[in-house]
């Protein structure tokens, strides 16, 4: 384990977003006992996002998950306060549904969460806040030899596994490309 990561040897990050699952789910319990008597939708946002989330996205330009598995174990906890949430304010939604409550307490996936922090790393590349030359110079710019309509910024090489996929920077270049509201600012 090293900087709070804890990966196999292949480099799979299961049993880190295991843990930080694991972790997460026990701060939201405790949340959840305290809380019971609150009825502050911005209390109970606050705690959420100061306490529970934070475990949940640390480092998460690293080890994004790219199985479904995964991705759902992340999103249980999400999904768990927000459960929790409906039931102590009286939000109404449908079983098994709860975007009503997260739009009414403005909380993004935490999906929709990573996408945009991966999106703020490759911009803060570009800028000089986050300095590395070493992984700006892996970043591969799509230079067309003619004028075309395409807009994409960054040339992806194909990948064989989906390992190779879902590599932190070629993942950054591929949803970057896929985003129409991408710029370097």
């Amino acid at each position: 384990m090293d900087l709070g990561f804890k990966l196999s040897s292949n480099l799979d990050p299961g049993l880190h977003i295991e843990m930080a699952c694991c972790k997460a789910l026990r701060m939201l319990g405790i949340i959840m006992r305290l809380s019971k008597d609150l009825n502050l939708t911005s209390s109970l946002k606050v705690l959420y996002c100061s306490l529970v989330r934070p475990i949940i996205e640390y480092g998460a330009i690293v080890w994004d998950p790219h199985t479904a598995d995964n991705a759902c174990q992340v999103e249980r906890v999400q999904r768990r306060f927000l459960r929790f949430t409906s039931f102590l304010l009286g939000i109404k939604s449908p079983p098994h549904d709860y975007s009503p409550v997260a739009i009414q307490l403005n909380l993004a996936s935490l999906a929709e969460r990573r996408r945009i922090m991966g999106s703020k790393f490759l911009n803060g590349l570009f800028d000089g806040s986050d300095d590395s030359p070493t992984l700006l110079s892996l970043i591969n710019f799509k230079v067309p030899q003619r004028s075309t309509r395409s807009i994409t910024l960054f040339h992806v090489p194909f990948c064989s596994t989906n390992y190779l996929l879902n590599e932190p920077l070629r993942r950054m270049m591929h949803n970057a490309n896929l985003d129409p509201t991408f710029s370097f600012s």
